[in-house]
């Protein structure tokens, strides 16, 4: 499986990621505001889109730096929102339950971006905060790709090696709720 790195702005953080998935930019308010809590609004499309790469948590390997990670929860039943505390770089969004093969890293920290697939969907259009540009796609892909993982996940014992979790499915970092501006 093709390998694609993420790291954090000040590289502290790294991750190995699968340069496989889907690829998908959301426009929901919730994903923007992650974003803006960090700071780090520059990093959004110009209607306020995340670009978000959808990967089977069971391939990501966090090789460096994870004593810098943290969560947020934009909303209670939200997603948690994966950051470094070391630069406030965002990086990924995981279900609170790890049975669920959901993660989803900013494409923008992911290196080499040539060889990641092209966006097959905008998702949460009514969240833009402008005129979307590209093509709108489909999310049939992305509910298809989230299946098969899980799925997968299940049939192999996958599920239980998400890095993001300890062994007995609880976060590996603790929730902080910065109201971080300007980093």
């Amino acid at each position: 499986m093709e390998k694609a790195v993420w790291r954090c702005g000040c590289g502290q953080v790294e991750a190995r990621i699968p340069g496989t998935g889907a690829r998908v930019v959301c426009y929901c308010q919730s994903c923007r505001s992650f974003v803006e809590r960090l700071g780090k609004g520059e990093r959004l499309d110009a209607a306020g889109g995340s670009d978000l790469l959808q990967v089977a948590p069971e391939d990501v390997e966090i090789v460096k730096g994870a004593n810098h990670l943290r969560y947020m929860k934009v909303t209670e039943r939200g997603p948690l929102r994966w950051y470094t505390t070391c630069c406030a770089t965002p990086m990924a969004n995981t279900l609170s339950n790890r049975a669920v093969a959901f993660c989803s890293f900013q494409v923008h920290d992911v290196m080499p971006k040539a060889g990641l697939p092209e966006i097959s969907a905008r998702v949460h259009l009514k969240g833009a905060t402008a005129q979307v540009e590209g093509p709108r796609g489909t999310v049939r892909p992305l509910v298809l790709g989230l299946l098969a993982r899980t799925v997968r996940g299940w049939v192999t014992g996958g599920w239980r090696r998400n890095p993001f979790f300890d062994p007995d499915g609880k976060p590996i970092a603790p929730r902080e709720d910065p109201t971080i501006s300007g980093s």
